[in-house]
């Protein structure tokens, strides 16, 4: 298994808990149930393909950032199954990055 995939299945999880969360309107809109069946369901379609871009985008903002490790933290996070710090922040700088550039 390469560096840059255990990466990816060390934060999947939480990156996918991130990517998904709705936004306050949706909330709104879940809490009061106002929305019909037939218009619910296509706003599920649309925040699962929403969801499934950011994913793909935060798979790529991981991919650059495992390419940045150092031999000690490539060891470290083979040995403990743990990410460097500085690893979190940087996928999110990434991803930021590449939302702005749509």
């Amino acid at each position: 298994m390469t560096d840059e995939r255990l990466c990816w299945l060390i934060l999947r999880d939480e990156l996918r808990e991130r990517s998904s969360r709705l936004r306050f309107l949706g909330r709104l809109r879940a809490a009061v149930g106002g929305v019909r069946a037939s218009s619910a369901m296509f706003e599920g379609d649309l925040r699962r393909e929403h969801t499934s871009a950011k994913m793909s985008a935060y798979a790529v903002a991981v991919d650059a950032s495992a390419q940045m490790l150092s031999p000690d933290e490539r060891r470290h996070l083979r040995t403990a199954g743990e990410v460097p710090g500085w690893f979190r922040p940087d996928v999110e700088r990434r991803y930021q990055e590449m939302r702005k550039r749509r």
